[in-house]
């Protein structure tokens, strides 16, 4: 059965609900706080994995408290495993503020993520097989994400990658990714295009196919035919923290099932609405059950 590798990062995330962001200077008390594992190469595992792949999860976490948490999470969802990467640096922790409307700033240290190496890469990645999804984010280092799409197409496998967070020039590794998912702030810094020019401009720079998140507005999905809109259904956004980590992780995960793109990223899209209308990453994330429920539905 063809399964996920999401290699990646592992954080905790501590949110904090605010009636608006801070102006420079300012001190704000937070109306609300929540703590719940995240990072995007777990919350995307734990999106495909709910969505019925068999998923690995690979990412560095500290010896201490926070691992642990992150453990003992993992090891509660079905159809998940982790092979963690234990470094000296404290796990890492990523600070979220959500205002009233549902809009999110981030910022996440990167010690245990810094810390990969391009040898855990290679190995780690050898373990492929045929047919199985490589599952990338922006947090490891641009030699790391190379070796490990390398040997992930080596072996055979699809490779996908989301380009958040852009903290390297990712235009040289775009061809090794089969599928490239960004958002529109990430597409229009690669490309210097927006809108509808975005995605035809990453199939120039050698991605296969695109997949660009317009949140409310859906995703446009472009490939060596053309571009099309998939429209997402209107709802009441609480928080849109994850929401792009579901829908990444929601698509790998259907078409490690077989499904076609199309499909895929329509109840990726769905997936990724029903997340924002309730609080936290993870624990905004649907259900097995919900996502069972779209695939049929979309699917059929």
């Amino acid at each position: 059965m063809t399964r996920v590798l999401a290699f990646g990062n592992a954080t905790v995330d501590i949110i904090q609900r605010i009636a608006r962001f801070p102006a420079k200077g300012e001190t704000l008390l937070a109306e609300g706080l929540l703590r719940c594992p995240g990072g995007k190469g777990l919350n995307q595992a734990v999106a495909a994995a709910r969505a019925g792949a068999s998923t690995t999860l690979v990412a560095p976490i500290g010896r201490d408290g926070d691992g642990a948490f992150l453990t003992r999470f993992v090891d509660g969802e079905a159809d998940l495993e982790a092979t963690w990467l234990t470094c000296d640096a404290p796990t890492d922790v990523s600070i979220v503020w959500v205002d009233r409307g549902g809009e999110n700033m981030i910022v996440s240290s990167a010690g245990c993520a810094c810390s990969t190496t391009v040898d855990q890469a290679r190995v780690h990645c050898a373990a492929l097989n045929q047919g199985d999804i490589l599952l990338m984010q922006g947090n490891l280092s641009a030699d790391v994400t190379r070796v490990a799409a390398e040997t992930a197409r080596q072996k055979g496998a699809m490779t996908m990658l989301n380009t958040a967070p852009i903290t390297w020039d990712m235009g040289p590794i775009l061809p090794l990714f089969h599928v490239v998912v960004a958002n529109e702030v990430e597409a229009a810094f690669l490309t210097g295009g927006t809108g509808e020019s975005a995605p035809p401009r990453l199939i120039e720079r050698g991605a296969r196919t695109v997949v660009v998140t317009l949140g409310a507005r859906g995703a446009l999905l472009a490939g060596p035919e053309g571009c099309v809109r998939i429209a997402a259904p209107e709802v009441q956004a609480r928080d849109t923290a994850g929401a792009g980590d579901v829908l990444v992780g929601t698509l790998a995960g259907v078409l490690a099932q077989g499904a076609r793109l199309s499909a895929a990223t329509e109840i990726a899209v769905h997936a990724a609405a029903l997340s924002v209308t309730r609080a936290g990453t993870t624990a905004s994330f649907p259900s097995r059950e919900e996502l069972s429920e779209l695939n049929m539905r979309i699917r059929n």
